[in-house]
């Protein structure tokens, strides 16, 4: 596969104005915590007592023996006391690194390559874009922030931010509506809180966490499962469906294709319509390889980061082609090819 081939069909799907799939790897690029260092922060914090400790000795077991974090929570239904200290130092873990992205940002010394995305979508006719994303972390909100882009994602803006339905929420300007990044956050956001009576609330992040509220993310594991029939996450994960069953190309950063939320969805409609989608990684998960080569339709481009360049794969060459001397698997690199 020649590169003017491969830029034909990444321009097919960066032309499409495609749904963004954001996963773990994009945030990492900017210092956020990888699921490996999330593993062993909670193993490192959590201390269960008498009844908790039979449930985390299986998860350790299981991450001693190789299994990834999702896995071995996965395998054990934790006691509801174990799943609240998974969450709240998955929160600390997490907020850490996003607070101190922040300060980094407010400083300037900061680019992001998704504001370059998100600015190079607008320059259409284009008012509104659909990011699906599987992070707690705030880097979209940063990147978007950092030029000038509305975020919603179906909290009412300010400092204590009621939810409203995603789709009620515009914004203008003289009666014309302004560009708006739709954020889809499956499994919630470092700013996204419940009270003991059971209400949500959104709020800037805070250092030390009132006991009486608790973070609104879901961890990997059994539970998940059950926390995302509530809200706010049902309508995020409705909300998302809605957005790639509209999809006409889907482009996915930094994405493991490991969420049973909406990797689905996505096999549905690239197998349905066949949509073009593109996939960006410094390493393409074994599931996500699954995914090219088994799921997902005929239209599809992958770039994977090699020692000397960038590996692609497509359907013409689904075991990859070695392109040297170019980071193509990088948001900056499609941008390069594409433009």
């Amino acid at each position: 596969m020649l590169l003017e081939e491969i830029q034909k069909s990444a321009q097919k799907c960066f032309s499409s104005n495609p749904l963004i799939v954001m996963g773990s790897g994009a945030s990492m690029a900017h210092g956020l915590p990888s699921m490996g260092e999330l593993q062993d922060h909670l193993v490192a914090t959590i201390k269960a007592d008498n009844t908790e400790e039979e449930a985390w000795l299986l998860v350790r077991t299981a991450l001693s023996q190789g299994d990834h974090l999702e896995q071995a929570l996965a395998a054990t239904a934790l006691p509801k006391t174990l799943i609240t200290k998974v969450v709240g130092e998955t929160w600390r873990c997490v907020s850490k690194k996003d607070k101190e992205l922040f300060n980094l940002t407010l400083l300037g010394k900061i680019e992001y390559p998704i504001a370059a995305l998100m600015k190079a979508l607008f320059q259409s006719s284009n008012v509104e874009i659909n990011i699906v994303t599987t992070n707690y972390d705030r880097v979209i909100e940063y990147a978007c922030g950092s030029v000038g882009l509305i975020t919603s994602s179906g909290f009412i803006p300010g400092y204590l931010q009621l939810r409203d339905a995603p789709e009620k929420i515009k914004f203008f300007r003289e009666s014309k509506p302004l560009r708006n990044v739709k954020l889809w956050k499956v499994h919630g956001s470092l700013d996204w809180f419940e009270r003991q009576d059971g209400s949500v609330f959104g709020a800037p992040l805070f250092d030390n966490m009132p006991a009486e509220i608790s973070p609104l993310i879901v961890t990997p594991g059994v539970s998940k499962f059950e926390r995302t029939y509530d809200e706010p996450f049902r309508s995020s994960i409705q909300g998302a469906d809605i957005a790639i069953a509209k999809a006409e190309g889907i482009l996915c950063v930094g994405y493991g294709f490991r969420d049973t939320h909406i990797e689905p969805k996505i096999v549905e409609r690239c197998k349905e319509k066949n949509i073009p989608i593109t996939v960006l990684a410094k390493s393409l998960t074994g599931e996500a390889k699954d995914f090219l080569q088994n799921k997902s339709g005929k239209n599809y481009l992958a770039f994977e980061d090699n020692a000397t360049g960038t590996i692609a794969y497509s359907q013409e060459c689904p075991n990859g082609i070695e392109l040297p001397n170019v980071a193509l698997w990088s948001l900056d690199g499609f941008l390069k090819l594409v433009q």
